[in-house]
């Protein structure tokens, strides 16, 4: 007999904790992303109701009597990051808080195999032991895992919820398309997927018509890197197959946007992607992206939040954002564009707020990827001085000499724009320095439940004109500043979970305040 040597259901409950979905969800989803890690190409569930239980069997790589002792141990992993979607057969682990026992049964190739039973008795006793291998398993190699309860009441026993969850947290592995033009690159077979011997498929593969298709490219080659669709989640029928009797054409995703990595569904809805359609009730899509896999958390259910891995996925969603909006507006479900404020208001504050974030965007790089970031030619710091001395004393002697490449014509040898009064003797003293900055612009903001004081999408913030805080604001002669505020609070919302809004939004007044005194007067 073994046992764990770890408080095993504390470490369970909150490995569960971490999670968003129910925990008969995490046990599906987590037994199939460990057959996936494992090479697995098939995944067969038997659902028992009279004998109460529910069995994975796949035919991956499996465990040899070695690594399934490794296996009984919680704390044991050998996934690293952006290598898979499973975390350490936490599957099987998790199951331990419903079931009356588990039992696991693998063929590791060669001849190994070898059988187990595993059950939860108390808070710090999770006893395991080797069993008689009853060979559950068709393939040469493979994993199953039985899940015993003790009465019928339990999700797990219900073919179509069994069904519903491998369609809502697989669904890319079952589309024939995103199968064919992705992730055949990283699955050699097309994965199957059968309940009780019968085949999981999805109806859009004989719908194609209906789905409206899109590209992620990034980068200045604009290389794809996903690839994604948006349908409405019910299609009426035309007159003669209504005249035929055929029932509407339905979609297996539900309303939202989903985004997946590997075959693995990790978000879903709107509020992700920045973007709300007109109806968004009414949509449904996919978008699916393998290398978001580099910063997905340990438990492969969400998005790091680090700054370095924040700033990877905004520029993955502006991608998104990208190939997105044109669909909308094709199916005309994009929001009136934004109204550009008066160039008397915007103009000055847009450019000290562009200063302003500049000095802060080396401590908060998780921003750098929701503004928009360009090149600057300026003279170096340490030859500005040198540089403005010289134009000084040699503006006469460069207008007499070389008129045409004199400080006047503000070109050099390749016809490139210079800073106003460089000359070409100080075009070797120019350096390329980072500016970064977003577009202001003013608009109605109409698709969330509560008004909102302002939205980011792109490098454009939208300042929502139908707040009261605004209305009270423009009545007082107080925009800029309503503005300013809400610039500050929008891009406050993307930080490193460790980094305090509260700090940020200090440090970006002062930065805006050194920048006014700068200027010599008033900004406004």
């Amino acid at each position: 007999m073994n046992e764990t040597r770890v408080n095993l259901q504390h470490l369970l409950e909150d490995i569960r904790d971490s999670y968003t979905s129910p925990l008969e969800e995490i046990i599906l989803t987590e037994l199939v992303a460990n057959a996936l890690d494992s090479k697995a190409t098939r995944v067969d569930f038997d659902v028992d109701v009279v004998n109460k239980f529910i069995r994975c069997t796949d035919n991956g790589n499996g465990m040899k009597r070695g690594a399934i002792k490794n296996y009984h141990n919680i704390a044991a992993s050998t996934k690293t990051r952006g290598s898979g979607i499973g975390f350490a057969g936490v599957g099987a682990k998790l199951s331990l808080l419903i079931a009356s026992q588990v039992i696991t049964e693998s063929k590791g190739g060669y001849g190994s195999h070898c059988a187990t039973t595993w059950q939860l008795t108390g808070p710090y006793r999770a006893p395991w032991k080797f069993i008689t291998f009853s060979d559950k398993i068709n393939s040469p190699r493979g994993t199953s895992v039985a899940i015993h309860f003790a009465d019928s009441q339990s999700h797990l026993l219900k073919i179509d919820f069994v069904r519903e969850s491998i369609l809502k947290h697989f669904y890319p592995l079952l589309n024939q398309k995103i199968m064919r033009d992705l992730l055949k690159y990283f699955y050699k077979k097309p994965i199957e997927f059968y309940v009780n011997g019968q085949p999981i498929a999805v109806p859009e593969n004989s719908q194609d018509e209906l789905l409206h298709w899109f590209s992620i490219r990034q980068g200045k080659a604009r290389a794809p890197i996903g690839v994604g669709y948006l349908t409405k989640t019910q299609n009426p029928l035309n007159w003669l197959e209504k005249v035929l009797g055929k029932n509407d054409r339905l979609t297996s995703l539900r309303p939202g946007l989903y985004i997946s990595t590997f075959g693995k569904v990790i978000k879903g809805g709107w509020e992700w992607l920045g973007i709300l359609p007109k109806n968004n009730e009414t949509l449904a899509g996919i978008v699916e992206i393998p290398a978001l896999a580099e910063i997905l958390t340990t438990n492969k259910n969400d998005f790091l939040s680090d700054a370095t891995s924040l700033k990877k996925y905004y520029k993955y969603r502006k991608a998104i954002q990208e190939a997105v909006l044109p669909i909308l507006e094709s199916l005309g479900e994009s929001r009136e564009k934004s109204e550009v404020a008066p160039e008397k208001i915007i103009k000055p504050l847009n450019k000290t707020i562009d200063q302003a974030l500049n000095n802060l965007v080396d401590d908060f790089p998780e921003l750098e990827s929701l503004m928009g970031s360009r090149a600057k030619r300026v003279l170096g710091k340490s030859d500005r001085k040198k540089s403005e001395l010289e134009l000084r004393s040699g503006e006469n002697r460069q207008d007499q000499t070389n008129p045409d490449n004199g400080p006047e014509s503000g070109k050099n040898e390749k016809n490139e724009v210079l800073p106003k009064g460089t000359g070409k003797s100080e075009a070797k003293n120019l350096v390329k320095a980072r500016q970064t900055g977003i577009q202001i612009v003013l608009g109605e903001i109409n698709d969330t439940p509560s008004q909102a004081l302002g939205r980011i999408i792109d490098d454009t913030l939208t300042i929502n004109i139908k707040h009261p805080a605004w209305q009270k604001a423009k009545t007082s002669g107080f925009q800029e500043y309503h503005i300013l505020l809400t610039v500050a609070v929008i891009l406050s919302e993307f930080l490193e979970m460790q980094k305090s809004p509260q700090e940020f939004i200090n440090r970006f007044l002062a930065s805006w305040a050194e920048q006014g005194k700068k200027a010599e007067g008033k900004l406004f």
